[in-house]
């Protein structure tokens, strides 16, 4: 699978609507989110980082795309919260 560039949003959205995936979280997940929270850390996934996880569950996509479009996926994200640095 050729992995995008940019747009990773619209292309985890994308690839989740054509494999039924959805960004809802399972027992597991708030198992783990609630764990996560009470060991002191608050880290939280949003839509696309959940569709991202869930593609990977389902074997759409291995380890290496997830962590690549992670990566840039968080970097646009970023630099929209601080476009000067």
């Amino acid at each position: 699978m050729e992995i995008p560039k940019s747009h990773i949003a619209e292309f985890a959205e994308r690839l989740a609507a054509e494999h039924g995936v959805t960004a809802e979280m399972d027992r597991i997940d708030r198992l783990a989110s609630t764990l996560t929270r009470l060991s002191g850390d608050d880290v939280e996934l949003d839509r696309v980082e959940r569709l991202l996880v869930g593609l990977g569950r389902k074997g759409i996509l291995d380890l290496d795309d997830i962590f690549q479009l992670m990566e840039q996926y968080l970097s646009h994200e970023k630099n929209k919260e601080t476009p000067n640095e």
